[in-house]
C-alpha cells in the first residue's frame, strides 16, 4: 500500500526529530575513559592543614585545575604534622584509585613506602616542597634546599660581619627539605671561623612554639648575633619575633608571605627573607600530574626528577646592598605576589 505524500513527509520529520534528540542525549553522557574529555582526579597532600604557607599552594593547584578544565582537586592533610596520619591519607587516595598524587612529605622514609606502592599500582606520584628522594616518585618540584640553606648562611654571615654566635630555627626534625637547608646553612657558616652555631631548635612547624623557642634562646644567649630560620613559622604571628631586638640580632628567614611576614621586614626585624614559589607548588604539581596521567613526561626535570623552582631573595630596599641585582625589594615582591594570587583563582577543592 502506498502512503499519501503528506503522511510520508510527517513520518520523515518525526524520524529526523527523534535522531536529533538521541544525539543530544549522547553528548551529555560522560566521555569514555581515555578520551580528551575525561575528568582527572588529583590528590594534593601538604604536610599539614594548619600552616599558612600551604594555603598558597592550594590556590595554585585550584587555579591550574580551573585552566585545564577537566581536573578535580582533592586536598587533605593532617591538622598538624603527623607522619603516620599523612601516610594514611595518602593510602586512602591510592585505594580510591585517583589519577595522580602530589605530596609534601613530613618524613621522607615513611612516605617512600606508600609512594612506591602507589607507583607500582600505576598511579603517578610527584613530590613538592619536601621530597622523598629515594622513592619511586616521578618528579620533585621545589627550590634547591641546599643552595637555599647556603644562601641563608651567607647572607647572615655578611649581616653580622663574619663573627658572633648564631642559632638555627627549624620545623619538623627529619623533614627532607629542612634537613637539607640546615646542612646548607652549616656548610656556609664553616667558611667563617669566628661564627659559632650555639643551638639548633625545632618548632614542629608550630608558630607558637617557634616564638617560645626564640624567647628561650635569647634569654640563654642575649648576645646572639643572628638567627638562621629555615622556615617562616615565627614570622606568621604578630608577636613571633618580639623577643629579638630589631637590627641588633640579625634575622635571615624563609617565606615572605603577605601579612605579618611583610610587617616584620618593614619594621627591621628581618633583614633578608628567602621567597619560595608557593603558588607553583600547587600549580606545577597539577601540571606534572596531568602530563604523567596522559602518558607524557616532564621535560623540565633533570635525571633525578628534580624541577628547580628557583627562589627570590627579598629585602626591604635592595639599593642598600652591594649587589642590588641579587635581591628583590619588598614593594616589588608584594606586586608580584598579588599578581600571582589573582591568577590563582580556581575551582573548589574536594576531600
Amino acid at each position: 500500500m502506498r502512503l499519501p505524500l503528506v503522511v510520508l513527509l510527517c513520518l520523515t520529520l518525526m524520524a529526523l526529530v527523534g535522531c536529533t534528540r538521541k544525539t543530544e542525549t549522547t553528548s551529555q553522557q560522560p566521555a569514555p575513559a581515555g578520551s580528551e574529555q575525561r575528568t582527572y582526579r588529583f590528590a594534593i597532600i601538604p604536610k599539614q592543614l594548619d600552616n599558612p604557607v600551604f594555603n598558597y599552594a592550594k590556590m595554585g593547584a585550584l587555579g591550574a585545575a580551573a585552566k585545564l578544565g577537566n581536573v578535580e582537586i582533592y586536598w587533605n592533610a593532617p591538622e598538624t604534622n603527623d607522619e603516620a596520619k599523612q601516610a594514611q591519607i595518602f593510602e586512602t587516595y591510592v585505594r580510591q584509585k585517583v589519577d595522580g598524587i602530589a605530596v609534601s612529605c613530613v618524613n621522607a622514609e615513611i612516605m617512600r613506602r606508600v609512594i612506591d606502592k602507589a607507583v607500582e599500582q600505576g598511579i603517578p606520584v610527584v613530590t613538592w616542597d619536601s621530597d622523598s628522594p629515594n622513592s619511586k616518585r616521578q618528579a620533585f618540584y621545589g627550590m634547591d634546599d641546599y643552595e637555599a640553606g647556603k644562601t641563608i648562611g651567607e647572607e647572615l654571615a655578611k649581616l653580622i660581619g663574619g663573627k658572633g654566635k648564631v642559632a638555627i630555627l627549624s620545623g619538623v626534625q627529619g623533614a627532607q627539605n629542612l634537613t637539607t637547608r640546615i646542612q646548607g646553612v652549616q656548610d656556609a657558616l664553616k667558611e667563617y671561623p669566628d661564627i659559632r652555631v650555639v643551638t639548633t631548635v625545632y618548632c614542629n612547624d608550630d608558630a607558637t612554639r617557634a616564638e617560645s623557642l626564640i624567647n628561650s634562646v635569647m634569654q640563654q644567649h642575649p648576645d646572639l648575633a643572628g638567627w638562621a630560620m629555615v622556615g617562616g613559622w615565627a614570622l606568621f604571628t604578630k608577636t613571633g619575633l618580639n623577643g629579638i631586638k630589631p637590627g641588633v640580632t640579625k634575622v635571615v628567614s624563609v617565606d615572605p608571605l603577605e601579612g605579618n611576614p611583610w610587617m616584620w621586614i618593614e619594621k627591621g626585624y628581618v633583614q633578608v627573607c628567602i621567597g619560595q614559589k608557593v603558588f607553583d607548588w600547587g600549580a606545577k604539581s597539577v601540571e606534572m600530574l596531568y602530563n604523567l596521567a596522559q602518558g607524557r613526561g616532564i621535560p623540565q626535570a633533570d635525571e633525578k626528577g628534580f624541577v628547580n623552582s628557583g627562589l627570590d631573595i627579598v629585602v626591604l630596599d635592595k639599593t642598600k646592598f652591594a649587589d642590588p641585582s641579587r635581591y628583590i625589594s619588598l614593594e616589588d615582591y608584594k606586586k608580584m605576589f598579588e599578581q600571582r594570587k589573582q591568577e590563582a583563582q580556581g575551582i573548589e577543592a574536594k576531600q
